[in-house]
């Protein structure tokens, strides 16, 4: 499992084959640590689900300040459930009004900006490419680990940055584990195909009923790309099981926060 560690009041998760590299900061945020109440308590990241506005931002000052990281360097996305990889090549616009990429996945080379994912049960991605300086953040839920999001990151990063799939490093965080995650048909169809679904598919106690292993169903993807298996960490925690620590859209019935999970490059 991920260490847990703490700033301030923020209780995070960080990968340890990640913890070398004194260029990069990253963490996969729990709930703990900020102002919203109920159903939301404390750090959620968004207002979508019905939290209030002042909550949601006076959390993000929260973690700027906990990280020491300015607010406009966070790149959060709109996350839709696809395929679609941005790549960063400019700084984004520091307005506080700047459009909102609608993407599951994002890659950049530049310093300083934050990629961020925002989860509460689907699978958060890190990828670094340490030798040249690339990182991804990914949203892999089950409609985009289907599309194969985390193998479509890894053919740009190889196309755009020259990347080398043996020489990326890739950190899967904190979801929803098998334990906990039953699909139906409509997911098992979607999925059947790819390789090692025999191992992250188990037939559920229920007729037409499956068990999925969202984590493992991207590890297979990373290493059919040609990651090295010893290159890649997974957090083992299950957001379902660990209400104290995580929020859950499956076990609250979608009435629940929003971790976010962001990884940087550091100026040199």
């Amino acid at each position: 499992m991920f260490p847990i560690a703490q700033r301030n009041s923020v209780t995070f998760l960080q990968a340890e084959n990640f913890l070398d590299f004194n260029f990069l900061t990253h963490a996969f945020c729990s709930r703990r640590g900020g102002v919203s109440q109920g159903a939301f308590s404390s750090l959620n990241m968004t207002t979508a689900q019905g939290d209030e506005e002042q909550r949601v931002e006076e959390n993000w000052k929260i973690l700027s300040r906990s990280f020491d990281i300015p607010g406009e360097s966070f790149l959060v996305l709109d996350q839709v459930h696809k395929d679609e990889v941005l790549v960063v090549r400019e700084d984004p616009d520091p307005v506080s009004d700047r459009p909102v990429p609608v993407c599951d996945a994002c890659v950049t080379q530049l310093p300083e900006v934050a990629l961020c994912i925002r989860t509460a049960d689907c699978v958060p991605i890190f990828l670094l490419d340490p030798s040249r300086r690339v990182v991804g953040a990914i949203h892999a839920g089950w409609g985009g680990t289907a599309l194969q999001i985390a193998a479509r990151v890894i053919d740009v990063m190889t196309r755009e940055f020259q990347c080398r799939p043996a020489e990326i490093l890739a950190a899967i965080g904190p979801s929803i584990g098998p334990c906990c995650y039953e699909v139906d048909r409509r997911v098992y169809l979607a999925m059947r195909h790819h390789a090692g679904s025999e191992k992250f598919f188990r037939t559920a106690s229920r007729s037409e009923k499956w068990n999925l292993d969202l984590p493992l169903a991207n590890l297979h993807q990373l290493l059919e790309k040609g990651l090295r298996r010893k290159n890649i960490a997974s957090s083992g925690q299950c957001t379902f099981c660990n209400p104290d620590l995580f929020f859950s859209h499956r076990r609250d019935l979608g009435v629940t926060g929003r971790h976010v999970n962001f990884i940087m490059l550091k100026k040199s």
